[in-house]
């Protein structure tokens, strides 16, 4: 579907990354209509996207060629239905292992410097050795739950999506937490309460659509997965739909880089939010918001009691040992908790 077709309008697709256990995978389709990028109600059309395997299955190099492969069967059967055609994917994932002579990704560095916490990208050698260790802990009679490395396994998911959907359309690497901090909204946590509309509200400043206003359908129709995987699939499949001067890039655009939106108010990531008020709107109904934070703070969205100076930033320290919220017993059990309660891994 490379070629374009004038039968056919262009088209633009997010991927929040996600190979959990049955877990579907989601995925926005979006048009630019009179000025708003309109996403499809997907969930209504009667088409499946894939579903994860786990992160055990990451290791198998061919279940996730299956997956990447399936992944691009999924968005041509949409784009074929609807008569669309995918002209960029933001996929909010690395598309390849980190350079051995880099001690992290150059897109990493830069959301460093710009005080925008993500996962180390490992090098190929590296994740060798971690697939290695992987293996020997399952061998030794491990649980899958306590698997090692499960915050990157998911990577080897991301690169071969990569290569896959390149068949389709040029890709780009996205990253939606940073997209949040650029507007100014991404200081909250997304499983905090009222934080998925927040964000919502002030990406629609810009892309014009809001559930409740701006059509009859909702952010639950757009696509699977939690609302903060359906934001977060949005988010990407807005950052796709723009041009490349429309968009900034967090490293080098030539190869290793993490697309954001040119927001005017770039020094938003560092601002102070004060008392800010928004409306937003869930099953139809407005949800009235105020807050005072600091931008590079944060309360633990477990507890409310820890507060984070830089988020996540020492997330596993506080969860295995001081965090009220949690259930599990068991340093690693309570991490692997947190992990999936607050940090969508």
């Amino acid at each position: 579907m490379n070629n374009c077709n004038r039968e056919f309008s262009p088209c633009f697709v997010g991927i929040d990354l996600a190979f959990a256990k049955k877990k579907y995978l989601p995925i926005v389709i979006c048009t630019w209509e009179q000025g708003c990028l309109f996403p499809y109600p997907l969930r209504n059309l009667g088409i499946l996207p894939p579903r994860g395997k786990g992160n055990v299955a990451t290791l198998n190099n061919e279940l996730v060629k299956k997956f990447a492969k399936a992944t691009r069967l999924y968005i041509k059967a949409v784009c074929v239905q609807l008569k669309l055609q995918p002209m960029c994917i933001g996929i909010d994932a690395p598309s390849a292992p980190r350079d051995p002579e880099l001690r992290r990704r150059l897109a990493e560095l830069a959301l460093d410097r710009a005080g925008i916490s993500c996962f180390a990208t490992p090098s190929e050698k590296q994740f060798d050795a971690i697939c290695d260790k992987v293996n020997k802990h399952l061998e030794e009679g491990g649980d899958e739950s306590h698997l090692p490395h499960a915050n990157q396994l998911w990577m080897l998911v991301g690169f071969a999506v990569f290569k896959e959907l390149q068949k389709l359309a040029p890709c780009i690497e996205v990253f939606p937490q940073a997209t949040a901090r650029a507007l100014g909204v991404g200081q909250i946590h997304k499983s905090q309460p009222g934080a998925v509309d927040e964000q919502l509200n002030a990406a629609a400043k810009y892309t014009g659509w809001l559930p409740g206003q701006s059509n009859a359908y909702g952010l639950s129709e757009i696509a699977w997965g939690d609302r903060h995987d359906q934001l977060d699939a949005y988010l990407s499949a807005w950052v796709a739909s723009l041009e490349e001067d429309k968009r900034k890039a967090f490293g080098d655009p030539s190869g290793d880089a993490i697309w954001i939106p040119k927001i005017k108010r770039d020094n938003s990531m560092h601002s102070t939010v004060v008392m800010r008020k928004t409306t937003s709107f869930v099953n139809s109904k407005p949800l009235s918001i105020q807050r005072k934070v600091k931008a590079s703070k944060l309360l633990c969205p477990g507890c409310g009691k820890k507060e984070f100076k830089q988020w996540p930033l020492g997330w596993d320290g506080h969860a295995a040992f001081k965090c009220e919220g949690l259930s599990a017993v068991g340093p690693e059990e309570r991490k692997n908790e947190f992990r999936r309660k607050y940090l969508g891994k």
